[in-house]
């Protein structure tokens, strides 16, 4: 899939080299392979949305509303730039202020299981909405340009988006551009982790401060997360990366494959790594005379191959016993960066025991120390072809990025209109015509929260002759069933001693209650996306923004 030829008029451009050797909108005649490579091949593989429909979204409303979606497999086309759309000021700090900076309140989506989110031509723009992969899988995230720049911020122990909801701000979870995690529960069941993800052909940047903590990471993940490819991607004007490994506490796996990524003028966390068995290689990191290679900290047992690595002030360096392999990686230092004031800097490295420098590498590298060489072998787990060390800057650096990949292919599936639900109206299944009842906007909170489910009940299908007839759902008036959602409550209005239930859109159980006397109030704590309510034989379909 996708071994076409591919534009690369920008790349060119970004990477400096003379356009006479190739007109704009032409094509070189062997593009790299940029199939699926490492990690997210194992486990069955990850295909995203394949085989859903294919949705083209061009706002904040439609892009949330088919990504939040917690099941259904869809290919997300996001064609211009999403936002909020709801302006304010900011402070220098970043605070919402009366007057200064004018920017647009922030958000974070919460990526359900088996999309794919892919930009068209160089028009896939997500400025200040982080998204979310908590506890998820079967993702992919292709050629979207990524910003956190001028979002909002309240300082509480760590600085939080500042979103606006349902008419007032709400602080939600940390300014990453993508964070992946798993948060909650035991980390070693299945549904507790966030696996096979492919992050690929993105770029990710934000507006360069000296306040370090202003902005977090620029793609971050913590507790179990496996099967993960990051490739192709342009990281750049940024202090802290990513971070792999949320402290010396989480020692789940983290098992991801980096390759062919651009990181560019980033001070640290190129990726910061713990508890890792990750691959790393073909990564070009560029610095301008300072700035810091990846880091392999406490639990991680990493391989560094065929990486190209100028102008830092460490690369490949190590801590909390941390071990590694490294092998056929090439170091710059300052050689090409005396205009920057690097002057004789030395690049200070870490090598495995046994190393000799070539007398090229001395004039600009130093050993920083020497690291125990780890066990981990990637050509164990998946097969890969690792392009030579005097090949990685000029194919990232051309290569890497939006615009490049020819998309064509994820948009020759059913293609539906976005539509975006009211809030202010449930949706009645039924074969038959029958009015919706009202309700308020469910806000959901920024994480997921538990749901009370059980695995002895049934599901939706299941049920018997109380649900499993399409054609029978609705026998009733339904005016004898009203109900609303706020908060995170839904409350209504039913026959007293009546079972009512809340189900996934795939007939998941979630929760259930029974009806008494007047109204009843059914706590939610769900994540945003659409849910099924059922009282006797009526069915609706809300919807959690």
């Amino acid at each position: 899939m996708f071994s076409k030829n591919y534009k690369i008029c920008n790349a060119l451009k970004r990477a400096s080299l003379t356009v006479g050797t190739l007109a704009c909108g032409a094509s070189l005649a062997a593009s790299p392979n940029f199939d699926m490579v490492g990690f997210a091949t194992l486990g069955g593989g990850t295909t995203g949305g394949a085989g859903g429909a294919v949705v083209e979204v061009s706002t904040f409303a439609e892009f949330k509303q088919v990504a939040e979606d917690p099941e259904t497999p869809y290919v997300i086309v996001v064609n211009g730039e999403i936002n909020t759309g709801i302006k304010t000021y900011i402070d220098s700090d970043g605070a919402v202020a009366t007057s200064g900076t004018e920017t647009t309140y922030g958000e974070i989506v919460l990526v359900g299981n088996n999309k794919t989110i892919v930009g068209k031509g160089t028009n896939g723009f997500l400025n200040r909405v982080g998204l979310n992969i908590q506890k998820k899988h079967n993702i992919i995230i292709r050629n979207i340009k990524f910003t956190m720049s001028d979002v909002p911020i309240s300082k509480t122990d760590e600085n939080k988006v500042v979103a606006f909801r349902n008419g007032a701000e709400v602080v939600l979870n940390d300014p990453d551009c993508i964070s992946i995690q798993a948060d909650s529960g035991d980390v070693d069941k299945a549904d507790q982790a966030s696996y096979n993800i492919w992050i690929d052909h993105c770029e990710f940047y934000n507006n360069y401060t000296d306040n370090k903590d202003r902005y977090d990471g620029l793609l971050d993940a913590k507790n179990n997360i496996y099967n993960t490819t990051v490739s192709w991607n342009y990281f750049h004007d940024h202090h802290k990366g990513s971070l792999i490994g949320n402290g010396n506490s989480d020692n789940y796996r983290h098992e991801i494959t980096f390759h062919h990524n651009y990181y560019k003028d980033i001070d640290a966390r190129t990726p910061m790594m713990r508890y890792n068995n990750s691959h790393l290689y073909n990564n070009y990191v560029e610095g301008a005379g300072s700035g810091n290679g990846p880091n392999v900290r406490k639990g991680s047992d990493l391989y560094f191959e065929k990486n190209h690595y100028a102008g830092l002030s460490k690369a490949i360096f190590a801590g909390d016993d941390g071990v590694a392999t490294i092998v056929d990686n090439y170091y710059e230092g300052c050689a090409n960066m005396m205009e920057s004031g690097c002057n004789s800097k030395k690049m200070k490295i870490s090598v495995n025991p046994g190393t000799e420098l070539t007398a090229n590498d001395t004039v600009w590298v130093t050993y920083d120390a020497e690291i125990a060489k780890g066990t981990f072998d990637p050509s164990k787990y998946y097969t890969y072809t690792a392009d030579a060390v005097g090949d990685v800057k000029s194919l990232v650096t051309a290569y890497s990025g939006v615009g490049i990949i020819d998309i064509s292919d994820y948009e020759n599936g059913t293609v539906i209109t976005p539509v975006v639900s009211s809030s202010s109206t449930v949706e009645v299944l039924s074969s038959s015509s029958a009015e919706s009842s009202s309700s308020d906007e469910v806000q959901s909170s920024s994480s997921e929260e538990s749901l009370s489910s059980s695995s002895e009940e049934p599901t939706l299908a299941e049920q018997g002759d109380d649900s499993n007839d399409e054609t029978a759902l609705v026998k009733r008036d339904v005016s004898k069933v009203n109900f609303y959602v706020a908060g995170n409550r839904i409350t209504f209005s039913a026959p007293a001693g009546e079972r009512v239930q809340i189900f996934s859109m795939t007939g998941k159980f979630l929760k259930q209650t029974t009806a008494q006397a007047g109204e009843t109030s059914l706590q939610l704590n769900l994540p945003q996306g659409q849910y099924l309510f059922k009282s006797g034989k009526s069915v609706y379909r809300f919807t959690i923004r």
